[in-house]
C-alpha cells in the first residue's frame, strides 16, 4: 500500500532530464505531491481507491489486466508481454485498486527496470474510470519510484503521442507501424524465395541455444538470456533459426499469439538476419511453418522506421498492405540504441526487455 508519509515520494531532484524531472513537470501539469493523501481518502470524481504496489505473480490483478489489455487490441502487446511481464525481476507496478475488500482494478502504470531504462510499458485505467484524475496519480507515484540515474521510455498509441511528449517524454524515437495479413497470403507471397538450412528454436541443443542467445546479444547489444527462456518457455510462442554452411546462427525470427484467443492473430518478432536476403529467406522459411502450424491465422508484423525495418516496409507496401501506425517512442532523455541496427529488419518489441 502506499503511505504520503514515504520519503521516495517526497525526495526527488536531478539536473539532467530524466524520470524525476518527468515527475516535476507532471507535478507542474496536474497537481501537486501533497494532494495525493486527500485525494486517495476522498476519490476524485466520486472514485475511491487504495494504492497497491508490485503485487505478487498470483495475484487477482494480473488477470484483470491481462483482459483489459486483450480488449485494448494492442496487438503490439503480445501475449508473450502479458505472460511475462507479473513474474519476471525488472517488473515494477503501482496499482489503483477499488475501496472494497476485492481490491479490483481500477488502473495501473507498469514498467521494466533494465539498462539504465525504465520501460513503461502499460499506463492503463479501467475504462469507467478514465478522465477522473486517478491516472495522473499512479504516474506521479510510479515516476517518483523509479532510479534517478534511468531514462524513461514508452511506446505512445498515436492518440496520446502529444500529451506524453509535452508531459514527461519529448524525446521522439523511432514509429511502429503495423502490417496485417493472413498465414496463407504471407506464405503464398514468400513461396518462390529459396531457403536455408533451418531449425525451431525448440529443437536447439544446449549449445545452439547458448549460440542463439549469443547472436541475440551480438544484434541488439543487451543480456537477454533470461527474458528468452521465459519467452520461449511459453507454449504459444515459436521460432526458427538459420544456420550457414559452418551452422553458425545467420538468422533468427519467431511469431507469439497476440490479443484475445478467438482472434487467432500472430505477431511476428523478432527478425534478425545478417543481410536482406537472409532475412527474406527466414522470412520464406518461416511462412511455411506458420502455414502447417496455423493455416487460418492471421499475421500482423510491426516494423520500426529504424535499421532495416524500413526494408521490409517497402516489400509489405509492393504486396500492396496498407499499414497502420501502432505508436511512437517516446523518452525522457537521450537513450541512443545499442548493437548491429543492420540486423534489425523486426525488433522483438517486447517491453519485458525493450530491443529497439
Amino acid at each position: 500500500m502506499f503511505s504520503i508519509s514515504d520519503p521516495k515520494i517526497l525526495l526527488y531532484h536531478s539536473n539532467k532530464l530524466n524520470v524525476h524531472l518527468c515527475f516535476q513537470i507532471f507535478n507542474r501539469y496536474f497537481f501537486p505531491i501533497s494532494h495525493f493523501s486527500d485525494q486517495l481518502k476522498n476519490g476524485m470524481s466520486g472514485v475511491e481507491y487504495d494504492i497497491v504496489e508490485n503485487p505478487e505473480p498470483s495475484n487477482h490483478l494480473w488477470k484483470q489486466w491481462k483482459h483489459l489489455v486483450d480488449t485494448e487490441g494492442w496487438t503490439s502487446d503480445d501475449n508473450s508481454v502479458t505472460a511475462i511481464t507479473p513474474s519476471i525481476g525488472s517488473t515494477r507496478s503501482v496499482w489503483a485498486v477499488s475501496k472494497t475488500p476485492e481490491q479490483d482494478f481500477v488502473g495501473c502504470v507498469i514498467w521494466n527496470e533494465y539498462d539504465k531504462i525504465c520501460f513503461m510499458g502499460f499506463f492503463l485505467l479501467a475504462p469507467e474510470h478514465r478522465g477522473k484524475g486517478v491516472g495522473s496519480v499512479i504516474w506521479d507515484i510510479a515516476i517518483s519510484r523509479m532510479p534517478t540515474d534511468h531514462v524513461l521510455g514508452l511506446r505512445g498509441v498515436p492518440s496520446m503521442v502529444e500529451k506524453y511528449k509535452k508531459k514527461a517524454t519529448p524525446v521522439v524515437g523511432a514509429t511502429l507501424e503495423n502490417y496485417k495479413m493472413k498465414v496463407a497470403e504471407y506464405h503464398a507471397s514468400m513461396e518462390k524465395m529459396s531457403g536455408d538450412n533451418f531449425k525451431l528454436v525448440n529443437h536447439l541443443t544446449p549449445s545452439e541455444w547458448n549460440q542463439l542467445v549469443e547472436y541475440d546479444s551480438s544484434v541488439n547489444g543487451r543480456r537477454r538470456g533470461e527474458f528468452l527462456e521465459h519467452y520461449y518457455k511459453l507454449a504459444f510462442v515459436f521460432g526458427i533459426v538459420l544456420f550457414d554452411g559452418h551452422h553458425n546462427i545467420i538468422a533468427h525470427i519467431s511469431a507469439v499469439k497476440t490479443s484475445l484467443e478467438e482472434e487467432n492473430v500472430f505477431k511476428v518478432a523478432p527478425l534478425y538476419a545478417d543481410s536482406p536476403s537472409i532475412a527474406m529467406s527466414a522470412l520464406r522459411v518461416f511462412s511455411g511453418v506458420m502455414y502447417e502450424m496455423h493455416p487460418d491465422a492471421d499475421v500482423i508484423f510491426h516494423l520500426l522506421n529504424l535499421g532495416s525495418g524500413p526494408f521490409l516496409q517497402s516489400f509489405f507496401r509492393s504486396l500492396e498492405i496498407i499499414p497502420a501506425v501502432s505508436g511512437v517512442t517516446l523518452f525522457s532523455g537521450d537513450y541512443p540504441n545499442k548493437g548491429d541496427l543492420s540486423r534489425v529488419f523486426i525488433a522483438h518489441n517486447n517491453s519485458c526487455h525493450y530491443d529497439y
